[in-house]
């Protein structure tokens, strides 16, 4: 005699908060790491049978970034010094000015540009 058991064991994410807050990953300037329960579900025959003890877990929506505390403004505001911190550092880039032949513009030239964004002829770099 055989028999089939189907079963599974799969998270399930519930979002609990609605007052999202700003993200100490990405610095979106939009809040939006919200609160979230994860827990993990036994079922059989697709019958919720077990759950197991949920985490709570911080999220942002935009660069998935996964905390286990609320991210405070401190935490935000060291972070964005350290970035700026370190654009200051970076040489900036260095662009090509070129006169565009057909109009006698000149036009700043970063690689991308194929058409002169006057007059519409092609520029060659």
């Amino acid at each position: 005699m055989i028999f089939f058991l189907i079963g599974s064991l799969a998270p399930q994410i519930t979002r609990l908060s609605s007052s999202p807050v700003r993200c100490p990953s990405c610095l979106d300037p939009s809040p939006t790491v919200f609160l979230n329960k994860s827990q993990n579900k036994l079922s059989v025959f697709f019958i919720p049978v077990w759950w197991f003890k949920p985490k709570y877990l911080w999220i942002c929506e935009r660069c998935k970034w996964t905390g286990s505390t609320r991210p405070n403004d401190e935490q935000v505001r060291q972070r964005e010094e350290a970035e700026l911190t370190l654009r200051q550092r970076q040489p900036l880039p260095t662009w090509g000015l070129r006169k565009c032949k057909t109009c006698d513009k000149e036009i700043n030239v970063s690689g991308r540009i194929k058409y002169c964004p006057y007059c519409g002829s092609p520029v060659q770099v």
